[in-house]
Order: C-alpha cells, then structure tokens, then sequence
C-alpha cells in the first residue's frame, strides 16, 4: 500500500505517489534555486513546471491514474538536472547552448517572428531556412496563381502558434529540458 497526494503543477492536477512527490520536490527546488537568482527566473520555473505537467499526463492513462517513482525519474532524466548546467566556469558558451539532437519538429507559427500571422516564420524555424524565403514565395503564388493568400490564411488557421518556450524549442528541433529552457528565455 502507498500513500498518494493530490498536486497541482502548472495548473493541472495530479495523483502521485508520497516517494515520487519527495523526489519531485526536491527537484523542482533545485530547479528553483538555480533560476531565482536569474533574470525572468519565475517565468523559466512555470514553464519548466508546465512541460513536466505534459510529460506527466503522457504517463497517465485509463488502466494508471498515479504517478510513481519511477515516472519522476524518467521525466527527470528526460528534463536533466541543474546540475548538470550550472558550471559557471563557462558562462560565455552556456549563454546560447542549445542541446541539438534528432528530436522531431512540430510546426507552429512563430509569433516572435511575424509580419501577419506567423506562418512564413514558423516554417522557416520547422526548415532551418530563412523566413524571408516563404515570405516571398507566398507574394509570388499569390500574384502568379491567386492560391497563395489562400493557402496563407489556411496555414494561419490550422497551424497553432507557438505560445510557450517549450513549444518554440520543439519547433525548432530542440529538446525540451531544464537547460534548453533556461537557455531559450534568453534567446529565443
């Protein structure tokens, strides 16, 4: 028999067992050690919150309701520990340090970088290509053929925009943990 707790994380809640909510908690103190003395910490640590509340409902289904010990270990090691970023010695090539791997892009519209909706932009950040090059090639099917403006309106309409910083990093190809989080509140 194990005791499990209610929590509230990033506004959503879940059941957890009492050793994995110890263990989360020891983490996201850590967590917020690290951020508090940064600049935007609080927004860095409600997002780093916000993407364990994602990965967590990833581990839930009808036949789990809790979250256990060990969930909390492989979130952990998906997300990384503070640890593991906070050598200061340094801080010249952690200012931009993006852990790239072969994580799989979504496509959002990026809001940070638009002229109407995001669309070109969003594509370009999906295709590590300049936005400039889907921003004249819409002008160009839009003049040439007529279809172009409206393909810009359904993409706007069907792609989501990529409101957090977890979600701008996966549109980027980056992995969403601690680090990269850290790092994107600076730069992306």
């Amino acid at each position: 028999m194990k005791i499990t707790e209610n929590v509230n994380l990033a506004g959503r809640i879940f059941a957890i067992d009492q050793d994995a909510l110890i263990k989360l908690q020891h983490y996201l103190n850590s967590i917020e050690r690290y951020f508090a003395i940064k600049e935007e910490g609080r927004e860095v640590v409600a997002d780093i919150e916000g993407r364990i509340a994602e990965l967590f409902e990833t581990k839930l289904n009808k036949s789990k309701e809790v979250i256990s010990i060990e969930d909390v270990n492989q979130i952990i090691g998906i997300m990384g520990m503070p640890e593991d970023f906070m050598d200061e010695a340094q801080p010249e090539q952690k200012k931009r340090s993006y852990h790239y791997q072969n994580n799989p892009k979504k496509l959002y519209r990026d809001p940070d970088d638009r002229v109407l909706g995001g669309v070109s932009s969003g594509i370009a950040a999906y295709f590590r290509l300049d936005p400039v090059l889907f921003r004249v090639l819409f002008v160009l099917a839009a003049i040439f053929t007529g279809i172009g403006v409206l393909v810009y309106i359904v993409l706007w309409i069907v792609l989501p925009e990529a409101q957090t910083f977890a979600q701008k990093l996966e549109m980027k190809g980056y992995p969403v943990n601690v680090s990269n989080i850290g790092s994107a509140r600076k730069g992306i």
